[in-house]
């Protein structure tokens, strides 16, 4: 059963989320940076879940040996890698330090990706699995063309967006760099390690940030279930234990934006 999630009633079997930032929109978080009640609510609930997943991952640990060239050892090595990634971003976040936490996400999709591939059944995923344990790179751009032969143009188009965003903070573009600075006077920048310390961060950079990370989770929640680590009753499990049985209320509401 694939992972779906809901605010309120919906499809049967979909797990609840009392949680708002879980599902919450960039643009809404961008126009409400201010609710920190369910932002620190999302952080605890994000802190059990990744610890709890890799407690259950921790079962393959002392079950491969050095030499095993397996598809599950990689995909194990890979997740796993991906799920450390996703927690350095959650604490990196807790400490306001945007910059680390957006590099990671890019590390967190790559691995994923990678992971994703190497467990497809073609003969060419096997020949790339059979050079990376030989310690040889493989490049993404190889699994967005493995999209584009096997779900077509558009999902292929679809992934290059995403992963072009995420490149953005990588390789430090102008947008990228300027969510680490605010407007002053006459439209004058200052960096937000202005007052050497982390009290003039944007929360609107943390807000917005906290929603990519929220995607990164439940992306990595599907793939760890599909992968066939975890089966897709114990993600949920997991899952619906880590949230709290109460949604944090909002303090400020929405925000209309005309």
């Amino acid at each position: 059963m694939a992972l779906e999630l809901k605010k309120g009633d919906g499809k049967e079997g979909a797990i609840a989320m009392p949680s708002q930032v879980w599902n919450r929109s960039p643009r809404e978080a961008l126009d409400n940076p201010y609710e920190y009640g369910i932002q620190d609510q999302f952080f605890r609930e994000a802190k059990k879940l990744l610890e709890e997943l890799n407690a259950r991952l921790q079962k393959y640990s002392m079950k491969f040996h050095r030499d095993n060239q397996s598809v599950q050892k990689a995909v194990w090595m890979l997740q796993l890698d991906a799920l450390d990634s996703l927690r350095e971003a959650l604490d990196a976040l807790a400490e306001k330090k945007h910059r680390i936490a957006g590099q990671l996400f890019r590390v967190v999709v790559e691995t994923l990706d990678l992971a994703a591939y190497f467990h497809s059944p073609t003969n060419e995923a096997h020949r790339h699995l059979k050079a990376w344990y030989k310690d040889k790179i493989i490049e993404h751009k190889i699994y967005r063309n493995f999209i584009k032969k096997t779900e077509g143009k558009d999902a292929a188009k679809a992934k290059e967006d995403s992963y072009g965003a995420l490149s953005r903070l990588t390789h430090r573009t102008y947008g990228a760099l300027l969510a680490s600075y605010g407007l002053g006077q006459n439209d004058l920048i200052w960096h937000d390690s202005y007052a050497e310390a982390n009290l003039l961060v944007l929360p609107e950079t943390i807000a917005v940030y906290l929603t990519g990370l929220a995607s990164l989770i439940i992306e990595f929640l599907k793939e760890v279930g599909q992968r066939g680590l975890l089966s897709p009753d114990e993600v949920r499990e997991v899952f619906k234990n880590s949230l709290e049985t109460e949604t944090v209320p909002r303090r400020l509401g929405f925000l209309v934006r005309v």
